[in-house]
């Protein structure tokens, strides 16, 4: 008998709802963790078999993602501890601190403990307008967490909401994403700002698409005012407004507009380019240019030189950051060959929100959401629409429920795995270019 996928869906749903309650506790590794985690995976796999069974529906979907999202709306957090730093930060902002100087430790933050440790003292990489909703929710909060996290959710929410409503008004081919393993867990779960910068992209789109350049500028200023990231998708949305001479610069005066006005408001200017920094401090291979640099660095160590090993890193990162660069100038040249076609152009800019996301110093599966959510506005098709599928899947087996990241615990494999692809990759751009 073939089970019904929705009803499979709902069940590992709250399987995993189980597991958060369970396992989702942060810095508590006991009998009732151990128990979260066996349950965890089995209902990940679950989850994922229904929604690719669903993922070519197209009716039916709301009523199937609500009932999946709503024993993990009641949950706590599971997948990463991000919304118990965020609501820190809003305390820091109530309290009148600047952020880009200050880690929740310096206030001290009501929820210092629940707080991951490398978070602690850390400044925040965040925009301006993160920076308002997070005091906004810490004031409404009032010293107690559970309702920050539940506000937290209806932001997270929305911020879905607006993607999804963004998105189709270009197409509602990928509907089926939004209900994706991914969005469950590190949206609606998760409750992770990078949904606001996919929706507040998707929707520059839209209004680039429909040629309206204002609207367009304001939404991308709104998505760079969460995550500066956003602002690579800026010289694409460009390159759908080139009909009218004025239009490019209407749309760079609003999102400038946008962003400076917020900086202004909530005292914060351009701090987040030193804050930025502070992220890179730590070191994991699901970042491609990471983990080439640990590999080497790991060979160095194991040659008699550990005191290498950071150096190595450090020069990996470098010489990521230069392939980055390539890769994005690569990439908006093919877009501005295919201008005449907003999907190409929409394509183009969704792989490089995913590179961005891939080759920066640190990856971790929700920062592939904004690229996603791009790309789920154009007709996906072939080898790249079966990758989005399988990248949607297997993204959350990255972490346990209490945020635990399983590349910490694989460092080694993990590393010469990146090796192992970054020469598979050269050595397939090699032969292309023979061809």
């Amino acid at each position: 008998m073939r089970l019904n996928p929705r009803w499979l869906g709902l069940a590992a749903s709250i399987v995993l709802a189980v597991s958060g309650f369970l396992a989702g506790k942060p810095y508590h590794h006991d009998a009732a963790w151990v128990t979260g985690v066996c349950l965890w995976f089995p209902a990940l796999i679950g989850l994922g078999y229904a929604w690719w069974q669903l993922r070519d529906e197209r009716s039916g979907l709301l009523v199937t993602a609500t009932l999946w999202a709503l024993p993990l709306l009641i949950a706590p957090p599971m997948g990463a501890l991000d919304v118990y730093a965020y609501s820190c930060q809003g305390q820091l902002f109530d309290a009148g601190l600047n952020l880009y100087e200050h880690g929740p430790a310096d206030l001290p933050c009501t929820w210092l403990s629940a707080v991951p440790p490398l978070w602690r003292d850390t400044p925040t990489p965040y925009g301006p307008l993160w920076f308002a909703i997070s005091g906004a929710v810490a004031w409404l909060a009032h010293g107690h967490l559970v309702v920050a996290v539940g506000l937290f959710r209806v932001v997270a929410v929305g911020g879905l909401i607006l993607c999804v409503a963004a998105a189709r008004r270009l197409t509602a081919d990928n509907a089926a994403l939004a209900m994706s393993p991914l969005v469950l867990i590190h949206v609606v779960s998760g409750v992770h700002n990078d949904i606001l910068v996919a929706g507040f992209v998707v929707a520059g789109f839209a209004y680039a698409v429909h040629k309206k350049p204002v609207p367009a500028g304001a939404a991308i200023g709104l998505a760079a005012a969460v995550k500066v990231t956003a602002l690579v998708a800026a010289p694409f949305l460009v390159l759908l407004l080139l009909r009218r001479r004025r239009d490019p610069l209407a749309f760079a005066a609003a999102a400038a507009a946008v962003y400076t006005a917020l900086a202004l408001l909530t005292g914060h200017g351009l701090g987040f380019l030193k804050a930025l920094g502070a992220t890179a401090q730590l070191v994991q291979w699901l970042s491609i240019p990471s983990g080439v640099g640990m590999a080497v660095g790991y060979v160095l160590r194991w040659a008699g030189h550990p005191e290498a090993f950071d150096p190595a890193v450090a020069a990996a990162r470098a010489v990521g950051f230069v392939v980055l660069a390539g890769l994005l100038l690569w990439l908006w040249i093919r877009a501005v060959r295919a201008r005449a076609e907003p999907t190409a152009v929409m394509t183009f800019a969704g792989l490089a929100m995913l590179a961005t996301a891939v080759l920066g110093p640190v990856f971790y599966a929700w920062y592939a959401l904004a690229g996603i959510a791009v790309l789920a506005c154009t007709p996906l098709a072939g080898r790249l629409r079966t990758g989005v599928h399988v990248a949607v899947v297997a993204l959350p087996f990255l972490t346990l429920p209490d945020s635990l990241g399983l590349a910490t615990k694989t460092k080694v494999p993990g590393a010469f795995l990146d090796v192992v692809l970054v020469a598979w990759a050269a050595g397939r751009l090699r032969r292309r270019s023979h061809s």
